[in-house]
């Protein structure tokens, strides 16, 4: 990576790390809402310098990890920033869910993206099951939910707890389904 490019990413990473700060201690302090608009501003930095993840508009290429272009970051660089998105985008996640008004597409899309940047991620797996819990989609809660109890060894007792809910959220689920088949079919009687 020439001077230039250094330079640049070090003040892009120096701006995201000051945003994802910030958002950390508004989260403490339970502003949610405030939170999440600086996590989504220190993703906004970041696609600046990863620009092969999620769609980053050309205007903002400046470097690529894509090692056929001839800007291309190091090895280094690269996994520095999957590191960031993968932590940005999980804290981002959590602000979503705290929030009543926030959409359940939107924190599956974002734990969706750390699962495809780390298929090991227990806590994306975690906020996609409550997601998916929230959008009433069981089947996709639930093997969310089963993987965290995998990937924790059942160490994650909300984890476990949801799965449970899921469970018999699920079961419900399906026998209102059948009580709806079993009156589709059920002969009327003449009146």
């Amino acid at each position: 990576m020439t001077l230039m490019r250094k330079f640049v990413f070090n003040k892009i990473k120096i701006s995201f790390q000051s945003f994802k700060e910030q958002g950390n201690e508004l989260y403490k302090m339970s502003d949610f809402r405030a939170a999440a608009g600086k996590y989504h501003r220190a993703i906004l930095y970041l696609k600046g310098i990863d620009t092969d993840l999620h769609g980053t508009p050309a205007y903002l290429q400046f470097a690529s990890v894509d090692p056929q272009q001839k800007n291309c970051v190091s090895k280094e660089v690269e996994q520095e920033c999957i590191q960031l998105n993968i932590t940005v985008h999980n804290n981002l996640c959590a602000c979503l869910m705290q929030q009543d008004t926030s959409n359940p597409e939107r924190v599956k899309h974002l734990a969706e993206v750390v699962i495809e940047l780390e298929d090991k991620n227990e806590k994306a797996w975690f906020r996609r099951g409550q997601a998916c819990l929230k959008l009433k989609d069981f089947d996709t809660a639930l093997d969310c939910f089963n993987k965290v109890c995998e990937l924790s060894g059942g160490s994650n007792k909300e984890g476990v707890r949801l799965q449970r809910e899921t469970e018999l959220n699920l079961e419900a689920q399906r026998q209102k389904e059948r009580k709806i088949y079993q009156d589709m079919f059920r002969p009327r009687s003449e009146a």
